[in-house]
């Protein structure tokens, strides 16, 4: 069975201008990557030992917060942006 690929920037569009929502403390960061694995946009990297979050997340990030859930050193803080902005989902 051949591979579907879906860019799942097209599924959404987004209201408004979000702000900040999601911040890393490094000093709890270990790098252990879960945020990176578990982000289906590819918006979380390691480097130097520490999680990186992409500068452009505001404008692709679908706000699911898979990488605030599965940090266990708590290092990921997500808040959802505030009311009337955001992803909005079309289809699915």
């Amino acid at each position: 069975m051949e591979e579907m690929k879906i860019d799942l920037k097209k599924l959404v569009k987004r209201v408004g201008e979000t702000g900040e929502f999601i911040t890393c403390d490094e000093s709890r960061c270990d790098g252990c990557g879960r945020c990176a694995d578990a982000c289906s946009m590819g918006l979380w990297a390691v480097s130097g030992g520490k999680a990186r979050l992409s500068p452009r997340y505001t404008e692709l990030c679908l706000e699911c917060a898979a990488c605030w859930e599965i940090c266990e050193r708590e290092a990921v803080d997500f808040h959802y942006p505030r009311g009337g902005t955001g992803v909005v989902i079309e289809y699915g």
